[in-house]
């Protein structure tokens, strides 16, 4: 009789939201050998196009050959693969006893709840094509769609809480912060719907597009814009308290650590903004470009580029502490969990270093 692989009945860590927390700091207090040495290496379909998310003891990754990947953490080896009906284009979360996930398909496309355990469905809902993150609470899940529509569903069920068309698609994971979500669409306009009602309170005309998830700290929004600003926003009234020209676009989510926003822009430059005094910027120029948005640590910066380079930078010196290069794009920033660093390559391969 085969053996059957199955994951664990839940997850008390979780990977709740893209890039694992609001502020896009899970990795802030890791800091990463100077040699990293590989742990493994695992083929997870034909290309992943998102992050992971990355729990106590599995990785999920989402694939474009419409997959659903849970990764053994310990040695990579691969406990399911479900098929879902379309590409998944931003990464799966874990919460509990489920990996959420939504796909790209056209017209058909779905958030999916997974059994974490066997990656059987608890629940699928048709919402449209998603491209962007999802967000979650206790309580719902919400998805942003390619063609402008955010919807609430239960967390438990799938059922509808609500639905809002804001009339233009959205790349970016909306953020769930306070009483509120805030949604970017492509329209160059940045939404403030009340969380029980998807009802708009709020709105702000955007110098430039939001492509990459804004990180918040509660009561701020921090995001990058394809013009080459980088925004400090006010929640929930959407009040501009900063706007620092960068001078290229940032597709990739910028990150908070501390006081300081970090992002990086498409031309490959690394920025470090102080929070109280966006006057004082300092950049680095790294000659690379970046799709995926920088990853602080404890001892520095890590960024990944489209050519395949991954890099640690100085957090003093701005110097390059350690460097390697992968054969396919990176597209999606690394992460460091447990003194891990998990790196995920456009063409479908996952690996794990310590």
């Amino acid at each position: 009789m085969p053996i059957v692989r199955v994951g664990p009945d839940r997850d008390d860590a979780g990977w709740r939201s893209e890039l694992g927390s609001p502020r896009h700091d899970a990795s802030s207090s890791e800091s990463l050998a100077a040699d990293p040495q590989p742990l493994w290496r695992a083929d997870a379909g034909r290309a992943v196009r998102a992050g992971p998310a990355i729990g106590s003891s599995v990785v999920a990754v989402g694939t474009s050959d419409r997959n659903v990947v849970l990764l053994d953490r310990t040695d990579g080896v691969r406990i399911w693969r479900r098929h879902v009906p379309g590409t998944v284009a931003a990464g799966p979360l874990i919460d509990d006893d489920a990996v959420f996930v939504a796909t790209q398909a056209v017209p058909d496309g779905r958030v999916l709840a997974l059994r974490l355990k066997t990656g059987v469905p608890q629940w699928s809902v048709r919402t449209g094509g998603v491209s962007a993150g999802l967000a979650l609470t206790d309580s719902v899940i919400v998805a942003a769609t390619d063609r402008g529509m955010v919807v609430a569903l239960d967390r438990r069920t799938g059922e509808r809480r609500w639905e809002r068309n804001l009339g233009r698609g959205i790349r970016a994971a909306p953020v769930i912060a306070a009483t509120g979500i805030a949604v970017a669409t492509i329209g160059d306009t940045l939404y403030w719907l009340d969380f029980g009602t998807g009802t708009i309170r709020a709105r702000l005309a955007t110098p430039g597009t939001i492509l990459g998830s804004p990180a918040t700290d509660g009561s701020r929004l921090f995001a990058g814009t394809t013009a080459g600003h980088l925004l400090a926003i006010t929640l929930p009234d959407l009040t501009v308290l900063w706007d620092r020209p960068v001078g290229d676009a940032v597709y990739g989510a910028p990150a908070l650590s501390g006081d300081t926003l970090y992002a990086t822009t498409d031309r490959g430059t690394l920025w470090r903004v102080p929070l109280a005094a966006p006057e004082r910027a300092r950049s680095v120029a790294l000659g690379v470009p970046f799709t995926a948005g920088p990853t602080p640590l404890a001892n520095g910066v890590l960024v990944a580029g489209m050519t395949g380079d991954i890099m640690l930078i100085d957090a003093t010196t701005d110097s390059i502490r350690w460097r390697t290069r992968r054969r396919a794009p990176i597209e999606v920033p690394p992460i460091v969990k447990d003194r891990e660093l998990f790196i995920v390559t456009g063409n479908g391969i996952v690996e794990a270093y310590r």
